[in-house]
């Protein structure tokens, strides 16, 4: 019962970060159908993300990797099989919530449908630590929003390559994400915690930097709004 209710209780800054969003441009037609659709192509990503998963872990495991050292076959399942296959998927789901705007979106309408995209497949993922987790690990997750926060930093790089048109943003839109995400999981692992205290600091400097950056997202759609090179449309 304890572990429902510090589920419950998780999903509360993911709510109310929802509810910030959809609000920002309200009077915008479409804007509203967009954010519940980035939302909702959250939810689905959790789905491919699997699908990938299994092969390359099968893979990895004919190739021997289940037999190498340790740190190997962590960072194959935390960076790899973990943080760079959903973040990519984020990506790419966040660019079909883009293809599919019904709206003239802006740098600021980008930022949110990633943030939205990252929520909905936070909300999903936190079902599978249900089982795994206990009610203080949950509520963690729930309150520091990592993937919230890893959306928010993709769609600042990926609204500016769109508004600039310069590929580096592109790619530092893929790139800051999955080395954030990938550090924390990477030394967040229990099987690595024994062998140096990196891996017991690293993760919870992480995790207080994430809750602190969930406050600067708020701030900087507070604003942004008011700022022209954030609202103007992109629309080709």
């Amino acid at each position: 019962m304890d572990i429902v209710l510090a589920f419950a209780a998780s999903l509360i800054p993911a709510w109310l970060v929802y509810m910030f969003l959809v609000r920002q441009d309200r009077d915008k037609p479409g804007y509203k159908e967009d954010c519940r659709r980035a939302f909702l192509y959250g939810l689905l990503t959790t789905l491919p993300v699997a699908g990938a998963a299994i092969p390359l872990y099968m893979i990895g495991n004919l190739a021997g990797l289940s037999e190498s050292n340790i740190f190997f076959q962590q960072f194959y399942k935390d960076v790899i099989l973990a943080a760079l296959l959903e973040e990519i998927f984020k990506l790419v789901f966040s660019r079909k919530v883009i293809k599919k705007s019904v709206t003239e979106y802006s740098s600021l309408d980008i930022t949110a449908y990633m943030i939205l995209v990252a929520l909905g497949f936070e909300v999903l993922e936190s079902v599978a630590y249900l089982m795994e987790s206990g009610p203080i690990h949950v509520i963690v997750r729930g309150v520091t929003m990592m993937h919230g926060v890893f959306g928010f930093i993709m769609g600042r790089f990926y609204s500016r390559g769109v508004r600039t048109g310069k590929k580096i943003w592109y790619v530092l839109a893929l790139l800051v994400p999955w080395i954030y995400h990938g550090l924390y999981d990477f030394t967040l692992s229990q099987e690595l915690s024994g062998y140096s205290d990196l891996f017991i600091y690293t993760p919870v400097t992480l995790a207080l930097l994430s809750f602190i950056l969930v406050f600067v997202m708020v701030g900087f759609f507070l604003k942004a709004k008011k700022k022209e090179e954030y609202t103007v449309s992109l629309r080709q």
